[in-house]
């Protein structure tokens, strides 16, 4: 997937788990928003990241639902918002 990104030059991809669901970008966690609910992939097939653990104790603080669940391509595209993070010196987040 990284090689189909540059390629494409893309400053990112996003990497899929061996079963084909999301599991992250070559570079950042993936979260998504559909209907309210916060929802991340499972942290088997993904970095877990300190970054990533502060965001969902974050989202659960703020009382919003939030699932870690496997992610398919098609759910990924169907998300009302997508949000990857990661961090240098602080935790950065890029909306899609």
């Amino acid at each position: 997937m990284q090689i189909e990104g540059n390629n494409a030059n893309a400053n990112d991809a996003i990497m899929l788990d061996k079963d084909g669901y999301v599991s992250e970008t070559n570079a950042t966690n993936i979260f998504l928003v559909k209907k309210g609910r916060v929802l991340t992939p499972h942290a088997d097939y993904c970095l877990p990241g300190i970054t990533r653990a502060t965001i969902m104790e974050l989202v659960v603080k703020e009382k919003i639902e939030l699932v870690e669940r496997r992610i398919s391509l098609s759910e990924f595209h169907a998300a009302d918002e997508v949000s990857c993070c990661f961090s240098i010196e602080s935790i950065y987040m890029e909306y899609f």
